[in-house]
């Protein structure tokens, strides 16, 4: 299941290089990989990049 997160393609690339979070370049990311484990680094990785 993905989300259309709204961020663009620099963004996008942002979070892949500087963080190694994964996004299509549409900025949709696919919220089913998301868990208790992992919404916080990507979450606050989402927050540094907009």
């Amino acid at each position: 299941m993905f989300s259309y997160s709204g961020l663009t393609v620099e963004q996008v690339t942002r979070l892949r290089n500087e963080f190694g979070i994964y996004a299509l370049d549409t900025g949709r990311i696919c919220v089913a990989a998301l868990n208790q484990n992992n919404i916080h680094v990507v979450t606050q990785a989402i927050l540094q990049v907009i």
